[in-house]
């Protein structure tokens, strides 16, 4: 075991390679193929444009839906229980987004979406979620100076039943929103000497004791 199995052992429990099939998984496909969401599509015959989807508390088409979520002021990314990787918002062009992605990942394990070195990190965050250990954990992503706050919020999902579903990723920079409170209020953010950590800038003061996990690159950024 290396040092840094010793420092996340939940990550020893969790698949990131998406080895095994789920009921959801779209079989037959390579995972890691640039061209998985075309293939899925076609194998799929999946529906799109102005065709109506009944959801749990609405009736939107196909464009709708993609328009409410790609007007989201953060950028989203869906994670299914095999960790596979399915889904981000077209908020923004790729060089824009705070952790940019591009369509030819999608399908890919999410293992393939993060350097080797946030792997075990990755891998006990998500089994954290899968076990009820954390409904929600958030990173902040370090080094950004005092005009952002980059932050990670991985969310467990879960469906009627209650069962684990995969992770809902939200990245977000925080300061526009506290620049526009302190505006408003007439308030001022303050040092405070008896403050004991840095969440803005260090990653790592958490409940989870996910020393360092190294996911700030989301499930996008590959080496």
């Amino acid at each position: 075991m290396t040092e840094n199995d010793k420092q996340h052992p939940d990550s020893q429990q969790e698949d990131l390679f998406s080895k095994q099939d789920i009921d959801t998984t779209i079989k037959g496909l390579e995972k890691a193929s640039d061209t998985w969401i075309d293939q899925a599509v076609e194998k799929t015959q999946a529906i799109s444009g102005n065709t109506y989807i009944k959801l749990d508390c609405g009736l939107l088409t196909v464009d709708q839906i993609n328009y409410f979520l790609n007007s989201m002021p953060f950028e989203l990314t869906f994670a299914d229980d095999n960790n596979q990787f399915l889904y981000y918002n077209n908020m923004k062009p790729t060089e824009e987004m705070l952790a940019g992605r591009k369509s030819s990942q999608i399908g890919n394990a999410i293992a393939y979406c993060h350097p080797p070195r946030a792997r075990k990190g990755a891998a006990a965050v998500v089994h954290m979620l899968r076990t009820g250990q954390k409904k929600k954990f958030r990173l902040a992503v370090p080094g950004n100076g005092p005009d952002k706050c980059i932050l990670h919020d991985y969310i467990a999902m879960h469906d009627e039943k209650g069962r684990y579903r995969g992770v809902n990723e939200q990245i977000y920079d925080l300061m526009p929103d506290i620049k526009w409170y302190l505006k408003h209020t007439g308030q001022k953010l303050v040092d405070d000497p008896d403050a004991a950590a840095d969440t803005v800038t260090g990653p790592s003061q958490h409940e989870g004791k996910v020393e360092n996990p190294d996911v700030t690159t989301g499930p996008s950024q590959q080496e």
